[in-house]
């Protein structure tokens, strides 16, 4: 994959830094002195931030919004943080979004799931011991402002046009900006492991909806593709052919999800084969996390070929 940029920080157009790990990086948009933060990221995400601000010169000041893409537990849980951080910050989200983080029960679980990746990220080099990130003081991550689908983030100049993106989770937002050709698209395209050039799909709530979103983000003909995992692509030319290898993926993916149910294999058995399979390539979290996710991407394939007669 040409013009793949995956170790932040780094600066990867003008006014837009990648921050964070590349595992789960966060994104900085300045212009006229004012800055926004678009992903939520990991816990260690907020010291990891405050240092890379610190090296680069950034003033924390800037940072007058964070912006969160979806609720789940690897793109909020540095948010506490960041309102640590920076003072006065707005904090934006959908609606679903904003409601699944009121839920005590939920950041409670999304905390368990957090400190799992923080071991695993200082076990990986990501992250030092000095990075951990401190417990959170409630369980409950607040939301200021909700976004919808037609609403624009203003960044001084840039204008970031908002788009539900439903699919991946009900609660997704991407964010355009078409001006500079900027798209950061939260996990539409799924889990893209660079190194492997395998495309983990996450159609964890519906499976057309989330071909939709994908096609319509291709259509905005970005310049730059920030992705919520592992990295960057740069250039016209390589986001339009990222886009249609993501698709060509998922297409796949859900071709043989069927093929295997017409052969006679059970769900779970499907789901434990698909999940072993992308851990062994990316063990962050426990081999059960991915073979109960898989299991969703099985249920939501049948789910489709049913409402379409192939079942």
């Amino acid at each position: 994959m040409k013009m793949l940029i995956k170790e932040p920080p780094v600066e990867i157009a003008d006014g837009l830094w990648m921050l964070g790990t590349s595992e789960y990086p966060v994104f900085l948009a300045m212009d006229q002195n004012e800055g926004a933060i678009f992903e939520g990221g990991v816990g260690a995400d907020g010291p990891v931030v405050k240092d890379q601000l610190t090296r680069l010169g950034i003033s924390p000041d800037l940072v007058k919004q964070v912006v969160i893409t979806h609720a789940h537990p690897d793109h909020v849980m540095a948010v506490p943080a960041f309102r640590a951080m920076f003072d006065g910050v707005i904090v934006c989200a959908s609606k679903p979004a904003a409601k699944t983080l009121s839920i005590e029960k939920a950041i409670g679980f999304f905390a368990k799931i957090d400190g799992i990746l923080t071991e695993s990220l200082i076990k990986a080099g990501s992250i030092t011991e000095e990075d951990r990130p401190e417990p959170l003081a409630e369980n409950q991550i607040a939301v200021d402002r909700i976004l919808a689908d037609g609403d624009t983030i203003t960044v001084g100049g840039l204008k970031f046009d908002v788009l539900a993106i439903p699919g991946h989770s009900d609660c997704s937002l991407s964010f355009h900006e078409p001006g500079a050709g900027i798209a950061i698209v939260s996990d539409a395209t799924g889990f893209y492991i660079p190194d492997y050039d395998y495309w983990w799909p996450g159609y964890f709530t519906d499976y057309e909806a989330y071909l939709e979103s994908m096609r319509r983000l291709a259509d905005l003909d970005a310049k730059v593709l920030c992705l919520s995992h592992n990295g960057v692509i740069k250039g016209a030319d390589e986001v339009r052919a990222y886009f249609d290898d993501a698709i060509a993926a998922t297409e796949a993916y859900h071709e043989r999800i069927l093929t295997e149910i017409e052969a006679g294999k059970s769900p779970e058995e499907i789901a434990g084969e698909l999940g072993a399979e992308v851990y062994e390539k990316i063990p962050l979290l426990p081999l059960d996390f991915f073979q109960k996710n898989s299991a969703l991407l099985v249920k939501n394939s049948m789910a489709y070929a049913q409402k379409n007669n192939r079942q």
